[in-house]
């Protein structure tokens, strides 16, 4: 006698679509269909992780079945801790908040207070490497790279918090050149900054590539702002390497200018791990536990939108530069390889100067 085949009743398919994270309203409907995604961006509107989000969103609808409505949100504090906290410990795992962070490896690697998330525990989606500018106010009469030796007035360095890669680039950078200077940390963002040195609270911080191309730029065209140089990339070799993207030097150019000679000793090899975290310095991510299925979906999404070439060509327009991205396993490699980075002497170098 052959084996009887009964059908599952509806009650127990819609919970095992539940299970697997697909819509339990319409089996055949695409899961995102009259949803909305929200990118929640860890930083303050206006600064380049929210202009970097906001491009994305213009375009990722139409290249996920169900064509969602996108919003962005905003959560920033604690130099992006408090927004990465939140897809880690409260966002539900329904594919439905996407994180879209920056400057989120150094506070984790280093124990900063108030760090919650784990970068090795969220699935990534994504990935963006991009260097900084930085630049001085003109008022400080740095003109050429050796001026930077002898500014007009005394250096006041403005950041983020203590284990935040902006800040602990700049006082590695002006360690090594053998620069005095101030340092203020605890704006929430780039828009904070921006405002801190139009008003002269401090003279010297940087920007990410997008950020500097869509704002810094106009304080260095209206003669308020002398960029320096570009903090650059970690390269294959384990090095510090020029983002071609920008003209400016790179850290290790602009050191040589100064100095006659390449950075070397220990500051110098901590300096690389600031680099490593620049290589992806956009991290995009989704709650733990979310299904891989859904994960996959996702990842497609932001692939195809990285492709389109409306996106592209906005982006340039916009950023004045095409974003070098990472998705999926290559995300994933790309970011095992900062945290390699980050290990032995170099890391305890790092971690003692953010807590100074």
């Amino acid at each position: 006698m052959g084996k009887r085949i009964f059908p599952l009743s509806a009650a127990f398919l819609s919970l095992l679509l539940l299970h697997a994270g697909i819509s339990i309203t319409h089996a055949q409907e695409p899961y995102y269909r009259g949803k909305t995604v929200r990118f929640l961006v860890n930083f303050s509107a206006g600064g380049p992780t929210d202009v970097f989000g906001r491009l994305i969103a213009r375009y990722f609808p139409k290249h996920i079945a169900g064509n969602p409505a996108v919003m962005v949100q905003n959560m920033a504090g604690a130099g992006g801790i408090i927004g990465a906290n939140y897809v880690y410990e409260i966002a539900k795992p329904d594919g439905l908040t996407i994180g879209v962070f920056s400057g989120m490896y150094l506070p984790q690697i280093l124990g900063g207070a108030g760090v919650r998330y784990d970068l090795n525990k969220m699935p990534i989606i994504a990935g963006a490497a991009e260097t900084s500018i930085v630049y001085i106010r003109a008022d400080t009469e740095v003109k050429t790279p050796a001026d930077l030796l002898k500014p007009a007035k005394p250096v006041i360095v403005g950041g983020f918090t203590r284990e935040n890669n902006k800040d602990l680039a700049l006082r590695l950078a002006l360690d090594l050149l053998g620069v005095p200077y101030r340092y203020v940390t605890g704006y929430a963002g780039v828009a904070e900054l921006r405002v801190a040195i139009q008003r002269g609270e401090i003279n010297l911080t940087s920007e990410s590539l997008t950020g500097y191309n869509t704002g810094g730029i106009l304080m260095v065209r209206d003669g308020t702002l002398v960029p320096l140089y570009q903090e650059g990339l970690l390269g294959s070799d384990g090095n510090t390497i020029r983002d071609a993207r920008s003209d400016l030097p790179s850290f290790p150019e602009f050191f040589r200018k100064v100095k006659g000679s390449d950075p070397s000793g220990p500051l110098a090899d901590a300096y690389k791990i600031s680099g490593g975290s620049r290589t992806m310095l956009r991290f995009i991510t989704v709650a733990p536990k979310t299904p891989n299925d859904l994960l996959q979906v996702i990842r497609k999404a932001f692939r195809d939108t990285f492709a389109d070439p409306e996106f592209k060509a906005e982006a340039e327009r916009m950023l004045q530069f095409q974003p070098l991205t990472f998705v999926g396993e290559e995300a994933e490699k790309v970011n095992a390889a900062v945290f390699r980075a980050a290990t032995g002497p170099t890391r305890d170098i790092v971690k003692k100067m953010s807590q100074q």
